[in-house]
């Protein structure tokens, strides 16, 4: 398949094709401030604007940084449902059947450009898997006998474990490693033990007897040796990808009896939304950040928490660099009110006290995409734009080259592209 607008990474790399990369990215450094400006003109964030910080990476010395250390790819809710296209609840146009070839699309992308590894930020189906009759879909369910007819509710079930299957079927071509997460349209679909099946998300049990799907993962470069040739000043970096649990506190499958973790999601939401239970998914009458107390977001966790803290600071001690990866955004900067996790705050305390550590942090959730530079840590928060909301044939997705300096997103489709100075991150 041929992919406009990007450069081939090959392995091995021979010295004329790496002339050509580097030609490609100085052309890129000095044509990327024009190009954001003009694809944020239809992309409004919470923040009105994406805020490229390029200038002072450009400023730096490149001499020895002329590849990128890392390069993986990025999408989010793709919520494929074998429906006829339709509406979000606030009259989002979604393409739920082409959702699906755009995954596909993306997926031989990243698998041409060789990319050490691909993160989905969750939402792969959409909730609607569950009633698709409802939508407009069709369900092969036989319901003559009365067996049968008690086997329903199981078809449809059926429908979402065969609309992941389908998707991670497309996700495919692409032969390296998937770092999957999950959000609250899974959870409408399937239970964490037959999420932890199919997406291979290493979910534990925490003494509560609840699971839990956050972990860790150090990314390897195949790369690494014509990089270091090239970057040959400095020891090669290191890239851990850190991917939280968002839904740990939440109400979706969550067992109303016994589960401490829903009984906890149960008071927040009582405390914290008038609307609760009778509407919990609705903020009506919510000011500001506490609009985020609705039944489709979730919180993190005590046991994760601690978790966080430790990870970093191994990290901090391996000199490992971090990349957070979440469903829910984390900052309030970055999103709409109603997309953020319930305890960000908690969170965002322990991500700025390891700034040194820390280069940016994707989320999925909130569709329209957002982003702010954090003044207090300089940290960047990202809410990467929604596979769903593209109208064919617009394909949505990103690929991020991690520089030492810097991070590069290329974004396809509806995704703004932009640069990130890694300036915060000097000692």
């Amino acid at each position: 398949m041929h992919v406009a607008n990007t450069y081939a990474r090959e392995i091995p790399m021979f010295p004329l094709k790496q002339l050509i990369l580097l030609a490609t990215y100085l052309q890129l450094s000095f044509s990327f401030t024009t190009t954001i400006r003009i694809r944020n003109t239809h992309i409004m964030s919470p923040q009105k604007t994406y805020r490229s910080s390029s200038s002072s990476a450009n400023e730096d010395d490149d001499s020895n940084i002329n590849l990128p250390a890392y390069t993986f790819g990025l999408l989010t809710d793709i919520q494929h449902a074998p429906i006829p296209d339709g509406h979000s609840y606030t009259g989002n146009a979604r393409y739920y059947r082409h959702a699906i070839e755009a995954a596909a699309y993306a997926a031989q992308h990243f698998q041409e450009e060789r990319v050490d590894c691909v993160v989905n930020l969750g939402d792969i189906i959409d909730g609607k898997c569950a009633d698709v009759q409802r939508w407009g879909g069709e369900v092969d369910s036989p319901t003559d006998s009365a067996e049968e007819q008690t086997n329903i509710d199981g078809a449809k079930i059926s429908v979402g474990h065969d609309a992941i299957d389908n998707v991670l079927q497309s996700l495919s071509v692409y032969r390296g490693r998937i770092l999957h997460t999950y959000g609250n349209h899974e959870l409408y679909n399937l239970s964490r033990d037959k999420l932890m099946e199919k997406l291979k998300i290493p979910f534990t049990m925490e003494d509560t007897g609840d699971l839990v799907g956050y972990y860790t993962y150090l990314i390897e470069n195949s790369n690494q040796k014509d990089v270091e040739k090239i970057s040959s000043s400095s020891p090669f970096m290191k890239l851990r990808a850190l991917v939280l649990d968002t839904y740990d506190l939440c109400l979706l499958d969550r067992c109303p009896d016994s589960s401490h973790k829903r009984h906890r999601a149960h008071e927040i939401l009582s405390a914290n939304n008038h609307n609760y239970p009778h509407e919990e998914n609705s903020p009506e009458g919510l000011e500001g950040v506490a609009r985020r107390f609705v039944a489709f977001n979730g919180g993190i966790d005590e046991p994760q928490l601690e978790w966080l803290h430790q990870t970093l600071q191994m990290a901090r001690e391996n000199e490992e660099k971090v990349i957070i990866f979440s469903h829910q955004p984390i900052h309030p900067g970055s999103t709409w009110p109603t997309c953020l996790v319930w305890n960000y705050d908690e969170v965002l305390d322990i991500l700025r006290s390891y700034k040194d550590v820390i280069i940016a942090s994707f989320s999925g959730h909130a569709h329209k995409g957002g982003y702010i530079r954090d003044e207090e840590s300089g940290i960047h928060f990202r809410s990467v734009e929604a596979v769903l909301e593209s109208s064919p044939p617009i394909r949505t997705y990103a690929i991020v080259d991690v520089f030492e300096n810097k991070l590069v997103i290329r974004g396809e489709g509806d995704c703004v592209s932009d640069v990130y100075d890694l300036d915060h991150m000097k000692k």
